[in-house]
């Protein structure tokens, strides 16, 4: 029959949902063979690496800045940093002034078979890799072996004025400091890697002064020049100071317990303000100070050739250096330590079992950069004993969590609205959550609104078993809704807008889930619901009432499903990275409980991923649903419309068998908890299967506002439709 949906595709969704379910001792190996971890420098200790690998331009220019290599002399310096890479065989590499960043990290991933994490820091302005300056997008990146399983964590803005910087957009007009924050794991112990490089300048102190002095006096700057350079230069230097504070701050904004590892291009030496700052903080250890290695410089001049391009009195293009620029390419040529390993606190100076400077030898005459790296090897037997691990699975949370919310909000649907919501987590120390929401609204066109009381208990709740390995999970929920002033429009695509007929629409669902997480990524989860949904009110010529059955009635059934996920989010309430794919099966059965009888699948495809910072998330949404039934009242239709579909449109503006949905989002943070959205929504309703085409969807555009809650996000929406304009307040992303 046309209005089914192929039984074998059915069947496909309940067998694949049952090799989900079965398939435990698979998804168990694969968890326990991530945890696994052996180092490069032996059990039981990590091989840490840094190096700048230096981009080879002069930074003059505007649609391009000056190279001082040709092509196969870069490649040629990547060849051999990779093959002293392999020789060191280290279990985590920093890498700063990696250009063009993106390319850059994963050939180097690549090459080492490692996993990567990148930052674009400067890039002028570019739209992906196309804008100016052509040759410019610079930035850091952490490598790791793949059984340490490398995140990302944050990207903290250390210097800059305001500015986009990510892969996809980039737009800025001054140079950007930041520090690159990733996470691995070691016995499911996290380890926090920040990746920093500071802003480069000569030292404050008399003798760089003098020697500003003495190229005014020999001529080769003018006054203006002199002064201007001995401005900018103390600039420098005091901006370098600010980053090192700074820096010091956000580390602090770690997990307290948690170690961390802070790597790089400090552009500082050792007896700097800005080093004895972070050193004489009591919270980190100098690899290198702390292991008797003699102190070597990682900058050079004397035996790396390749800092000629920075030390000469022309740039790249020939054109001579001056002002600061020439003060810099003195400095340039003075040997110096400016790259180190820090290990924070929580290790102690005996676990350095060595750290030394290499990156240092060349191969067939050309090094691999214009500095050295650095290398440690570091006992983490101790660490792992004492810094709390985060565990694959569920643990105790220990604390709770109260947090209540007055409602005060207009709703195009449903007017003036005005009510509470309430959660609590682990009140009971269960990891157990209630979420309670009473609701009123005064309606519109002298019509009463919605009337609304919502119950849901989780356990563990929602964010805790997130990405986690669990036996069981428990969801019961109890909503009840009455629409004083629903809106039908029709079945279809073609209803039309001013058919608009207004009926009281009673919705009561219970229904009760159990899920099981086998494997972080990978979820189950089966259930039972109870649904009745009356309709009722109507005007005298309603076409509504007029449909036979129970469309004027009351509709009630009892289904049970299933749901197979496989989730990568990060979070469940807010998500910023991760992918999810979900199938979905839901069936009515003819039995006395039921005046409906019916089957549901679903399939739904959801990704999300940091575009730039500030935190801007791309967030994207697809979903295809489908009914096969005979009969169908418009109570088990299935909607497009309102404040989780399409938000330019009145809810349940189309109704049919088979519906699909598509939303975009770009979520971006405005000021301490509030954020803010753009987005576009499209979809369309069929029939049937049969009948799905890609045109003439309907679109709206979305503007909305967020307030990030420790629990849940408060949402308001504004969609931009042909026939309306919107405006709706929730809670929880729409998506």
């Amino acid at each position: 029959m046309k209005a089914r949906l192929h039984r074998s595709a059915f069947l496909c969704v309940i067998c694949f949902i049952a090799a989900a379910f079965a398939n435990t001792e698979t998804a168990g190996q694969e968890m326990k063979y991530r945890t696994e971890f052996t180092g490069g420098a032996g059990q039981g200790q990590l091989r840490l690496l840094t190096i700048n690998v230096w981009s080879g331009l002069d930074y003059t220019g505007f649609t391009s800045f000056g190279e001082y290599e040709e092509k196969q002399r870069r490649q040629a310096r990547f060849e051999a940093l990779v093959g002293q890479i392999r020789d060191l065989d280290p279990d985590v590499v920093f890498v700063q002034e990696a250009n063009p960043l993106a390319r850059y990290a994963s050939r180097l991933a690549e090459r080492l078979s490692f996993e990567e994490i990148h930052q674009v820091v400067n890039a002028g302005i570019k739209l992906g890799p196309v804008g100016i300056p052509v040759n410019f997008k610079e930035g850091l990146a952490i490598l790791a072996r793949p059984s340490l399983r490398l995140g990302m964590y944050d990207a903290w803005k250390l210097a800059g004025s305001f500015g986009l910087h990510g892969d996809a957009l980039t737009i800025h007009f001054d140079e950007a400091v930041f520090s690159l924050v990733g996470k691995i794991f070691v016995d499911e112990v996290p380890i926090y890697l920040v990746n920093v490089h500071l802003v480069s300048s000569p030292p404050r102190g008399t003798e760089v002064e003098a020697q500003l002095q003495d190229f005014l006096t020999e001529g080769s700057i003018s006054e203006k020049e002199h002064r201007e350079a001995l401005s900018f230069w103390r600039g420098r230097y005091e901006r370098r100071e600010r980053e090192a504070a700074e820096l010091l701050e956000r580390l602090n904004e770690l997990p307290p317990d948690s170690p961390r590892i802070v790597a790089g291009d400090f552009n500082a030496t050792p007896d700097s303000p800005e080093m004895r700052l972070f050193q004489t903080s009591g919270q980190f250890h100098d690899t290198q100070s702390h292991s008797g290695s003699i102190q070597q410089p990682t900058w050079d001049p004397e035996e790396n050739v390749n800092i000629a391009c920075s030390s000469r009195m022309t740039d790249a293009r020939g054109k001579s250096r001056i002002g600061y620029q020439r003060l810099f390419a003195w400095y340039a040529s003075r040997s110096r330590r400016i790259d180190y390993i820090f290990l924070s606190r929580h290790f102690d100076a005996d676990d350095i079992s060595e750290s030394r400077v290499v990156l240092n030898t060349a191969v067939n005459g050309v090094k691999p950069s214009d500095h050295y790296g650095v290398v440690a090897d570091v006992n983490l037997h101790d660490v792992l004993q004492t810094a709390p691990a985060e565990p694959q699975v569920v643990t105790p949370l220990d604390r709770s969590i109260f947090e209540p919310l007055p409602i005060l909000m207009y709703d195009t649907d449903i007017g003036f609205g005005y009510g509470a919501k309430l959660f609590l987590l682990n009140s009971m120390r269960r990891n157990e959550s209630f979420d309670l929401m009473v609701f009123f609204s005064t309606g519109v066109d002298t019509v009463e609104g919605e009337r609304r009381y919502r119950f849901v208990f989780s356990k563990p709740d929602f964010d805790r078993r997130q990405g986690k390995v669990y036996p069981l999970a428990f969801d019961f929920l109890v909503d009840y809704d009455i629409w004083m002033n629903n809106s039908f429009f029709g079945v279809g695509n073609s209803s039309d807008f001013n058919d608009r007929e207004y009926y009281t629409r009673e919705p009561l669902e219970v229904s009760l889930t159990l899920s099981r997480g086998f494997a972080p990524s990978t979820v189950g989860q089966v259930g039972a619901r109870y649904k009745t949904i009356r309709n009722s009110n109507f005007s005298a010529d309603s076409r509504l009432a007029q449909r036979p059955g129970v469309n004027s009635a009351r509709a009630t059934y009892v289904s049970l499903f299933a749901t197979y996920r496989y989730d990568t989010r990060d979070i469940f309430t807010n998500p910023t990275r991760g992918l999810v794919l979900q199938g979905e099966v839901e069936h009515v059965p003819g039995t006395g409980l039921s005046n409906v009888n019916f089957t549901r699948l679903a399939g739904w495809f959801q990704f999300y991923s940091v575009l730039f910072h500030p935190k801007t998330v791309f967030a994207a949404r697809l979903g295809l649903q489908g009914l096969a039934g005979e009969d169908l009242p418009v109570q088990v239709l299935l909607p497009i419309g309102g404040s989780i579909t399409l938000r330019g449109y009145p809810q349940d503006r189309f109704l049919d068998r088979v519906n699909a949905i598509s939303n975009v989002e770009l979520r971006f943070p405005l000021l301490r908890r509030f954020g803010g959205v753009v987005g576009l929504d499209a979809g369309k309703v069929w029939n049937s299967l049969d009948e799905i085409d890609f045109s003439g969807w309907a679109l709206n555009k979305v503007v909305g506002l967020r307030f990030y809650m420790q629990t849940y996000v408060v949402r308001v929406d504004v969609g931009f439709g042909p026939e309306t304009t919107g405006l709706y307040f929730n809670f929880g992303h729409a998506f």
